[in-house]
């Protein structure tokens, strides 16, 4: 079994999958891709961009994708370290005089390195209110914050999110390069990777190829739609627009091989843990998030815009990367993209396993579809000759995958799964005319074919 092999038959499950989640989910639109080495293995779309105009997702839809913003900023910081023209562990008043606080000699003391680890104890966004007025401060307004007393926890004694810390990054970056942070990072990451769907902040060409993004789907009221907004010089911390295609180069110039950006040793340090952030998912690296999906580790981070939620995840020793976009301010993309991977991981670690069959089922693309009854959905795939069952509102699609053995009758026999379902009897398929099979009968209970 190869991992190319594993991946794309992996992939054919999840492109269903998110089609359910999609629309069982009532999320507006969503745009997935995954990648292995340097081949897209999945680009698919699903919903409306717009759904007052029923306008579809389309391959170029572009998405807010917010705090992704601090990786490339992240990124710009490496660069301009690697060239010496600043020192992560230097305070961050070395390249800002004005970053002080007359008040608090703790300001003083904080580190661009601590900025980017979210451990500089600088308070979340300030008093602006900008995530629910949707107008960002000006830098003046920043200052004058920090001048008052923007540091809630002592330098490096406690992880805590910081979206002023990354605006501040923005400020060292174009005081140590010279340019203004959205030339800055537009000239040595965007145009270099050959981005040309992606953006810092909002431009009249992003703008043309964004979706709507709308508001909670609460009962019994439609869905909002938000006005697109620039974030000013809050951009360093979540400003970006972008799309799949994009982002999937993005993530292949993280893996080893790719220097565009920077060298090995640096994408290196920006994976090192910099916090372990006891109770929560993820740890906290340079720019990055580091979690585990089952015992896999992955790099990436998430992003929430008024009418966006996004994220993405890659592996750069197995040079896998999948990133999930929806334009919906509740939509579950961190929640989709660990179920993704977990589907991979499964296919690429237990492949030989789910593929093992004693009888080859012919045609297996016969049986692939969506099944439901009163009581919920099924789903059947195929890897290889065989067939496997999984609940598809799940979130871990194949936390409880049934594997169905092929047995001389015609009928299956439900040899994994869990014991308080079909496992251990026997399985039964109806067929139309053309041999697509129709319903499926286990347990006593019939479930139809719905797609």
């Amino acid at each position: 079994m190869s991992i190319h092999k594993a991946i794309t038959d992996a992939a054919s499950l999840i492109d269903r999958w998110l089609a359910y989640k999609t629309e069982m989910g009532r999320i507006p639109g969503l745009s997935v891709g995954i990648i292995y080495k340097n081949q897209i293995i999945l680009h698919q779309t699903y919903g409306y961009a717009n759904l007052e105009e029923r306008i579809p997702t389309r391959k170029e839809t572009g998405y807010r994708i917010a705090s992704f913003s601090k990786t490339f900023s992240a990124i710009a910081a490496m660069q301009l370290a690697e060239q010496g023209k600043l020192n992560l562990d230097v305070p961050v008043s070395t390249y800002l005089p004005w970053f002080t606080n007359p008040n608090d000699p703790r300001v003083t003391s904080i580190t661009l390195r601590q900025l980017l680890s979210h451990t500089s104890g600088l308070d979340r966004d300030g008093a602006a209110g900008q995530w629910v007025t949707l107008e960002f401060p000006e830098l003046s307004v920043i200052q004058q914050h920090i001048s008052d007393g923007a540091t809630v926890f002592d330098p490096a004694t406690q992880w805590k999110y910081s979206n002023f810390g990354y605006t501040i990054v923005g400020q060292v970056i174009e005081a140590v390069s010279g340019e203004a942070y959205n030339e800055y990072v537009t000239k040595h990451i965007i145009e270099p990777l050959g981005l040309r769907h992606t953006a810092p902040d909002l431009n009249a060409k992003a703008e043309q190829e964004l979706a709507v993004g709308y508001s909670r789907d609460i009962p019994g009221q439609p869905r909002e739609r938000f006005p697109q907004i620039s974030t000013g010089v809050m951009a360093s911390a979540t400003g970006f627009l972008s799309n799949v295609p994009d982002l999937l180069r993005y993530m292949q110039a993280q893996f080893p091989g790719d220097t565009t950006l920077l060298s090995e040793e640096s994408k290196r340090e920006m994976r090192r843990i910099q916090w372990l952030c006891e109770g929560l998912e993820a740890d906290q690296c340079l720019g990055f998030a580091t979690w585990k999906v089952k015992d896999w580790r992955v790099y990436g981070h998430g992003g929430g815009f008024q009418g966006f939620i996004t994220h993405f995840a890659f592996d750069p020793n197995r040079q896998i990367g999948i990133a999930v976009l929806t334009n919906a301010i509740d939509g579950p993309a961190l929640t989709l993209v660990n179920g993704a991977l977990s589907v991979i991981n499964k296919f690429i670690v237990d492949y030989d396993e789910l593929a093992k069959v004693e009888l080859s089922v012919e045609h297996p693309e016969r049986f692939v579809g969506t099944y439901r009854n009163i009581w919920g959905d099924n789903q059947i795939a195929h890897i290889g000759q065989s067939l496997l069952r999984y609940d598809p509102a799940a979130d871990i699609p194949l936390e409880f995958v049934e594997r169905l053995c092929l047995n001389a009758d015609g009928s299956f026999t439900v040899i994994s799964g869990n014991a308080g379902g079909a496992y251990g009897e026997k399985i039964h398929f109806t067929f139309d005319e053309a041999g697509n099979a129709q319903t499926l009968i286990a347990c006593g209970n019939t479930v139809e074919r719905i797609r």
